[in-house]
Formats: C-alpha cells, sequence, structure tokens
C-alpha cells in the first residue's frame, strides 16, 4: 500500500503545479501524481491558507455540471520593499509571485540618512508607510544584519546591533524582514541565472557600499557576521605590523576623484574624461580585482555577478575576467542581470518568496465539526 504524503509536501506539490497553470482538482491530480483525495484535502488546506481560488468553469456545451478549476491568487497578498543600497532610495510594491505594482524614489543614502538612528527609524516607517498596508515588508540595507539575534549594524544608518527588524514590525504591525543588500542581489541573480544548488555565486554591490554577497548549496550564505563577504572585513594587503580594512583603501582611491563620492560618481566623471577619475577608478579596480580573485580561488563559484553600475561595471568585468584567466580559475564573470532596480525587486521577490513559504508551511487549522 502506497502512503500518502505529507500534507506540506503535497500542498508544495499541488501549488507547484498551480504555478504552471490552474486546473480542476482531476487535473491536478495527474500532473502531480497524487491520488484525487489527497488533491481535494490538499486544496481545502490551500484555500484556508487563502492561497487559493475556486472558478466554476462552464462544461462544453453548457450542459451538467461545471467543473470547479483551481488558480492561484498572487493579487490577494501584498509585499513592501525598501532598499537603501543603491544610488538612490527607492520603495516599491508587490504581489505574491514577485511582480512589481508600483515604486518611488526617496532621494539619496548618503543625503536623506544622517548620524541620528532615530531620525533614520522615522524615516524608514515614513517610506513603507507610503507604499500602503502589507502583509509582509523587507529593507534591504548597506550593513550587517547578524544571523544568531537579527541585530543590524549599520554605518549609514549610524545603528550598531539594533533590533531593527523587531522594532518595524512593532510601528507597523506586520512582519518586517531586514536584509544585506549584497546577499538579496545574490539570492536574487542565483534565481535569475537557474543556477542549481551545486552551483555557487558571488554578488558585488558597490555602487554605494561595496560589499559581497554569497549563495552556497543554493542558501545565502551569511558567516559569522550576517554580511559573509563584505570587504569591511577584508584586510588591505598593503599594510604590515597591523590590520587595516581594505574598504578603506577602495574608499580612498574614490575620493581622490570626488570627495566623499561612491563608485558610480567617480565612473560618470571617467567617462566624461576626467583625468583624474581615471586613474582613481584604475586603482580601485586594480585592488578590487585582486580581492574578487581571492574570493573566486576559494569558492569556485559557476559565476561572479557585478551589480550594473554605467560605465564602472564594464571595466571591472574585463579586469576581473582578466585575472582570473590568467590564473586558470573557471569562474563567468557577468554583469547583472536585475536591471536598474534590481536592488528593490532583489527585496520584493525575496519578501514574496518568505511570504508563499510560510503560507504553505504553517499548520492548517482544523474544521471544527458540525
Amino acid at each position: 500500500m502506497t502512503r500518502p504524503p505529507e500534507p506540506k509536501l503535497a500542498r508544495e506539490r499541488v501549488y507547484a503545479a498551480l504555478k504552471q497553470a490552474p486546473g480542476t482538482r482531476p487535473e491536478l491530480a495527474q500532473h502531480t501524481g497524487l491520488s484525487i483525495p489527497t488533491v481535494i484535502a490538499t486544496v481545502e488546506d490551500l484555500l484556508k491558507c487563502g492561497l487559493v481560488t475556486l472558478e466554476d468553469t462552464p462544461p462544453p456545451g453548457g450542459r451538467g455540471r461545471p467543473a470547479a478549476r483551481v488558480r492561484r491568487v498572487p493579487e490577494r497578498f501584498t509585499v513592501t520593499a525598501l532598499d537603501l543600497g543603491g544610488p538612490s532610495i527607492t520603495s516599491g510594491r508587490y504581489d505574491l509571485s514577485g511582480t512589481r505594482l508600483g515604486y518611488a524614489e526617496h532621494g539619496m543614502s548618503h543625503t536623506d540618512l544622517t548620524n541620528d538612528p532615530e531620525r533614520n527609524v522615522t524615516r524608514l516607517l515614513g517610506w513603507l508607510r507610503e507604499q500602503g498596508q502589507a502583509d509582509l515588508s523587507v529593507v534591504s540595507v548597506l550593513g550587517a544584519v547578524n544571523p544568531r539575534d537579527r541585530t543590524l549594524t549599520s554605518v549609514p544608518l549610524a545603528m550598531r546591533s539594533r533590533a531593527l527588524e523587531a522594532e518595524l514590525t512593532g510601528a507597523l504591525g506586520w512582519p518586517v524582514l531586514v536584509e544585506n543588500d549584497a546577499n538579496l542581489s545574490a539570492w536574487h541573480a542565483w534565481r535569475a541565472l537557474g543556477l542549481t544548488p551545486g552551483a555557487p555565486l558571488v554578488f558585488l554591490n558597490f555602487s554605494l557600499g561595496i560589499g559581497i554577497g554569497m549563495v552556497l548549496g543554493g542558501q545565502v550564505y551569511h558567516g559569522a557576521t550576517g554580511a559573509a563577504g563584505e570587504v569591511s572585513f577584508a584586510a588591505d594587503p598593503s599594510k604590515r605590523g597591523h590590520h587595516a580594512g581594505l574598504i578603506q583603501r577602495l574608499l580612498r582611491h574614490l575620493h581622490a576623484a570626488v570627495p566623499g563620492g561612491n563608485t558610480a560618481q567617480v565612473a560618470a566623471l571617467a567617462a566624461a574624461g576626467d583625468r583624474t577619475a581615471r586613474r582613481a577608478l584604475r586603482a580601485f579596480n586594480a585592488d578590487l580585482t585582486n580581492h574578487l580573485t581571492a574570493v573566486a580561488a576559494l569558492l569556485d563559484p559557476a559565476a561572479v555577478v557585478l551589480q550594473d553600475i554605467p560605465h564602472a561595471a564594464p571595466a571591472l568585468r574585463e579586469a576581473l575576467r582578466r585575472a582570473l584567466s590568467e590564473l586558470g580559475l573557471g569562474s563567468d564573470v557577468l554583469v547583472s542581470p536585475l536591471g536598474l532596480l534590481g536592488g528593490l525587486d532583489s527585496a520584493g521577490l525575496y519578501g514574496a518568496t518568505h511570504l508563499e513559504r510560510d503560507r504553505l508551511t504553517r499548520p492548517i487549522p482544523a474544521t471544527a465539526p458540525t
């Protein structure tokens, strides 16, 4: 006798089939290989979760009882996202499929965030509330989220070991996830490229901050700090006798061209012919290439993906490809396929996937006997 699958596994199989196309219960049984009674019970569970609805479909010829077709209802759920890791601060609204329904821009991180963490929290709440009520929100930040206690340390937000997730959740009245921007982009790029769990990926965010997200075994690798590949924790190889962060060396290159500036600003000046900016970008690329080469040698990723920064990403890609080739390392080097709103969309899709998984796996309340 064949043992029926666990209810959670059955829900996942039926829901995966519904992602391909709506169907009647017999059609879903045929597509999934589950028995019709199992599919009937599973559809009832999915209805209780709010993930599906029933549609009466008239039979051919208009005679007989219509067949009830089951379909997903991603429009029933809302995820809002806030991205602080790009050149400009953006927020957006998404459905359960991760489809962006709208977005807004809110200025620049280096001008709209301050050294006052309380004021920054107020700004974050205001930007999230502008997108309306949600079932879940995701905030993509420059900084490290400790994987053990979920506290955030972020220089742009002037926060150290702060329970920002819990604080925003309490203020808004619905769950909020806070995650490192490079981690979210790495996770999104890994999915977009269709890689398998055996194919690691490294993603470099370097428009405003400079951070590396990693996907290992199909999961974001958080490491000890929550941002496993952050350049902030890499050593400057030119220093002797004491440890100094590579991030400071990289920023010195950029600030020699634009005091207090970022990669996107320096790259734009270099493209316009500014000689100081060109020298700064060459030195920046050389040092960052050395670090990325070491990361690639250690992880052997299928792909190293670079954030799509106009005038900056192509030059870094060629420098890194050349370095990896000289060392006989086979990792592909790509410019991000995620688009100019990739950071925001990564947060939105991550939230939609998290919410969908929560709905699929949460215990189903038993129906009270009549």
